[in-house]
């Protein structure tokens, strides 16, 4: 008799955007790598990475695996600050943020077991509005053949996310919609927000995008990224 196999489990993806005097990102890099990112892990968030921008929005973006929304509610979540003595110094220097919990709707190619999926050396992430609640049409255009000409121009995966339920402190004025492509590379592709207004048109609108490379963990290339790591 063949037993059922289980579907492997996609996690939520939670993103925490900062915008830092230059000065500061030095002393932002060591705590998150140092100090934040070990307590994050210990609270089982399953990845955490950390991506310094080179177009598009703030400056740095944080991007996690997680498994539900309720790690927000924890006391041991709410205490990572206070226990942390060098949380509220690093963090007075932002000057914009942003935190967003997404659920994501399409992963290209599909995951093939439950490891996290998060390791690329580089990231390109498009948000949108997209008008209604029908979602058919963009996850036709992806399937359609927009994700395979974007894993064939390079992108090792192509994941579409829809904003949902944030923790009690988390507020984002970020739109519904992300497309996050990771590439082992800086992106080959500039228009993947281009082509997705063309196609659906006036449905489409509150586009933004950041391109960036990963601060934390180091990355598996170091040629691939900016000189500080070469």
């Amino acid at each position: 008799m063949r037993i059922p196999q289980e579907e492997p489990r996609v996690h939520l993806l939670y993103t925490s955007e900062l915008d830092l005097p230059p000065a500061q990102l030095d002393g932002f890099v060591r705590w998150y790598a140092f100090r934040h990112a070990p307590d994050i892990y210990q609270l089982g968030f399953h990845t955490c990475t950390s991506y310094r921008g080179v177009a598009g929005d703030l400056m740095v973006l944080d991007l996690y695996e997680i498994d539900s929304v309720d790690v927000f509610d924890t006391p041991q979540y709410r205490g990572v600050g206070q226990l942390d003595p060098y949380y509220t110094e690093v963090l007075s220097h932002r000057t914009a943020k942003a935190h967003t919990i997404y659920a994501q709707v399409q992963v290209s190619p599909p995951p093939v077991d439950a490891r996290p999926l998060l390791n690329a050396d580089w990231i390109r992430v498009d948000r949108f509005e997209l008008a209604g609640e029908d979602q058919g049409p963009l996850l036709q255009y992806l399937s359609g053949g927009e994700a395979e000409r974007i894993l064939m121009s390079g992108a090792k995966r192509v994941r579409l996310a829809r904003r949902t339920k944030a923790g009690p402190k988390h507020v984002s004025d970020r739109p519904r919609w992300m497309l996050l492509t990771e590439w082992a590379r800086r992106p080959a592709l500039e228009d993947i927000g281009d082509r997705l207004r063309e196609r659906l048109g006036d449905a489409v609108s509150a586009c933004s995008f950041f391109v960036g490379y990963r601060l934390y963990p180091w990355p598996d290339d170091p040629a691939a990224v900016p000189d500080r790591f070469n």
